[in-house]
């Protein structure tokens, strides 16, 4: 089996081979809300105060499984049920604080947010303090540490923050479905829609059209337990009908970006969308150097679709932010859905393909 990196990561493989199980069978679909009761059976709770609250949270995560949120745009949310209410403090004085009467945090500070009591112990003024952390890097005993929410600091672009209800808030306006803080939350809080139905329906219908798959160059690494002709055999196991790989998408954007260099001088390349994101929300001037070419999973995927009208368009890769690209109108009519490597093992295991026997 494959290795998950956290049991949260496990968990939420464990609701999307679940929700495809479901999806493979028409008859079944209806049911697919009795989920929560196969990922938590009985009245034992796992990892929450009570099987109730679990069962919400499992819930929560069917409904993400099969695309999420129809009104949010963005392709990451946060299921507030699973958000527990990590420490948001800022830089904090712990009692490791000895009292020393160097106070180099006092000397580094410019806010003047840094005062003593009378035991010399130090004291943060929240008032004054803007979170640059230079007190904590110039204390000898480390007393002073950040207590950040590890979605906030895993966030570059300080694209979260916390509603009334403590709980973490994406703004939709600086977000750039990097997926840095769906990785990070240790309680799987936020996490990335799937649009693993979709792939499904593609697949149940192949024999109206062929479902080509275009996998990131990373697959060679992801499977680390089977070979990689072994995942490429999977793949058509599933229905596909055919598997490139968007290396070749690379080589046509990198001939085309260089034309357009040569032309426009400076340029920033255009095959992140993460990236792209980033440049057009948080570097609005710059937007005009952005490449005007297609990312590389795009470009092959216009390329199979012009040379055959019959092909549909499944991405499967490591990055959330491609299922935000297919979203964009330039980008829609040449990919139907894009996949993680996490859903891909669902699939398998949805349909019980074990790769090592292929």
């Amino acid at each position: 089996m494959r290795k998950f990196d956290t049991k949260v990561q496990h968990l939420k493989y464990r609701v999307l081979r679940e929700v495809a199980r479901f999806a493979w069978n028409d008859a079944l679909l209806d049911n697919i809300l009795n989920i929560p009761e196969i990922i938590v059976p009985g009245k034992t709770p796992t990892m929450r105060c009570c099987v109730y609250k679990e069962r919400a949270i499992v819930s929560d995560r069917v409904k993400l499984a099969m695309g999420g949120d129809k009104e949010n745009p963005n392709v990451i949310e946060v299921i507030e049920t699973a958000c527990d209410e990590c420490p948001m403090g800022g830089y904090e004085v712990t009692n490791s604080c000895r009292g020393c009467l160097a106070h180099r945090c006092e000397d580094v500070c410019r806010r003047g947010a840094i005062s003593f009591d009378h035991n010399h112990t130090a004291h943060i003024d929240k008032s004054k303090c803007v979170d640059c952390g230079a007190c904590a890097k110039v204390c000898p005993y480390t007393a002073i540490i950040n207590r950040k929410r590890p979605c906030e600091s895993a966030c570059k672009i300080k694209a979260i923050s916390m509603n009334e209800d403590k709980a973490a808030k994406i703004n939709n306006d600086k977000c750039i479905a990097c997926g840095a803080c769906v990785y990070q939350c240790p309680f799987g809080a936020i996490t990335d829609k799937s649009f693993i139905l979709d792939t499904i329906e593609l697949l149940k219908n192949n024999d109206k059209h062929q479902v080509y798959a275009i996998v990131a160059p990373s697959i060679s690494s992801q499977f680390t337990y089977a070979k990689l002709g072994q995942v490429i055999t999977g793949l058509k196991e599933l229905g596909f009908y055919n598997v490139v790989e968007a290396a070749l998408g690379a080589d046509m954007v990198a001939q085309a970006e260089s034309l357009e260099l040569t032309m426009k001088g400076f340029l920033t390349s255009s095959c992140c969308p993460a990236f792209v994101n980033y440049i057009r929300k948080a570097f609005p001037e710059l937007k005009d150097h952005v490449s005007h070419n297609l990312s590389p999973m795009a470009a092959i995927s216009r390329y199979i679709k012009e040379t055959n009208a019959n092909a549909k368009i499944v991405f499967v890769g490591p990055c959330t932010a491609k299922k935000a690209e297919i979203q964009q109108d330039f980008v829609k009519p040449w990919v139907d859905a894009v996949i993680t490597f996490e859903e891909l093992q669902a699939l398998f295991d949805s349909k019980n393909i074990d790769l090592t026997t292929l």
